[in-house]
């Protein structure tokens, strides 16, 4: 564990682990649930939020705002090209609405991107893929797609993982996400979701100043979407502070009609699934800890007779992480709901 992860007394890994396994709760609700006086929880989460340990995110469902197509895009650079020849590549991703987050090395990257359909992916997302391509910056990518609507999934949860690594003796709700359904949206309430996702902290009168919607109406919009399901708040801790080495990605194609039968692992932060194959993101303290991971779901995979061919693997050691782009939302909101800025 990380010299953060031994500086956080028992309170603070249980407030911690509080705030990643019910995000969307309020204060008085989640110390309920732990067994703490309200202000303490409160005064601990600060303390945990001005530290950096924790960020918090709102999340949009992307089904729900019209995205009906989530691809994860994994491969390797050449080896030849040095990153700052590839800066105009980066920038390209920058501005891309649909890619929403990236992990890359000097070596290696890994996109997730979200698509109204596949004639938007392949305007935006894959026409980035093909300027790296033509200027030989890539040595492989692979594209895996996910139709949300016939898929299951799990975004970036950490409560189970937050449990594991300090040892708490406590439940985990542990549920995969079914997208929500699309309802029609006014024009205040695309604007006020929009401002949500742009401004995750931002309390109700910030989200007035910004929408120029009543905070009245803000209110009760925020109400609808959360109890809709459009959106959702995840709290991100910080990998560094809490001593993370390795991130692993995990592209599984399973034998047909094999894709239902997995298991789920602390370690897994992200996954999503489908009848065919999966795509997981997976977060450890160190190789060995990834080892030990990689040969239990290998052994599971085989003796379940799941898999033809072996997992690709990518793995990214979070020192070496290059900043590209970092759960971005608001420009992909923006673009589907066809808001002004």
């Amino acid at each position: 564990m990380g010299n953060m992860g031994h500086k956080l007394t028992d309170k603070e890994k249980l407030v911690l682990w509080g705030l990643t396994g019910y995000p969307g709760l309020k204060d008085v609700e989640v110390s309920k649930k732990l067994g703490i006086e309200r202000r303490t929880f409160s005064a601990v989460k600060t303390k945990l939020k001005n530290r950096g340990v924790f960020s918090t995110l709102t999340v949009p469902d992307f089904n729900a705002v019209g995205c009906k197509l989530l691809t994860v895009c994994y491969g390797r650079f050449n080896p030849m090209v040095p990153y700052d020849d590839r800066k105009e590549g980066v920038q390209k991703i920058r501005e891309c609405e649909e890619i929403i987050h990236v992990y890359s090395t000097d070596r290696k990257f890994l996109l997730l991107c979200a698509s109204k359909n596949f004639t938007e992916f392949r305007k935006k997302a894959a026409e980035i893929l093909r300027f790296y391509k033509q200027n030989n910056f890539l040595e492989d990518v692979t594209h895996v797609h996910f139709p949300l609507e016939i898929s299951r999934y799990r975004f970036f949860g950490f409560s189970e993982l937050i449990k594991d690594i300090f040892g708490l003796d406590i439940e985990c709700e542990n549920k995969n996400e079914n997208p929500a359904e699309r309802i029609r949206l006014t024009k205040n309430e695309k604007k006020v979701l929009c401002a949500l996702v742009e401004m995750p902290d931002a309390k109700n009168d910030e989200i007035t100043v910004r929408t120029k919607v009543s905070t009245h109406v803000v209110s009760r919009i925020k109400k609808k979407l959360f109890e809709k399901g459009i959106i959702k708040i995840r709290n991100i801790p910080d990998l560094k502070l809490l001593g993370f080495e390795l991130i692993a990605f995990m592209h599984i194609k399973y034998k047909i009609d094999k894709g239902n039968e997995h298991e789920h692992q602390p370690a897994e932060i992200f996954g999503i699934n489908s009848d065919a194959e999966s795509a997981t993101f997976c977060l450890f303290k160190n190789y060995t800890d990834y080892e030990e991971y990689y040969n239990r779901k290998l052994q599971y995979l085989g003796e379940n007779d799941l898999i033809d061919e072996e997992p690709a693997v990518l793995l990214f050691p979070v020192q070496k992480l290059k900043p590209a782009k970092e759960f971005s939302f608001a420009p992909l909101v923006k673009k589907v709901l066809e808001i002004d800025s």
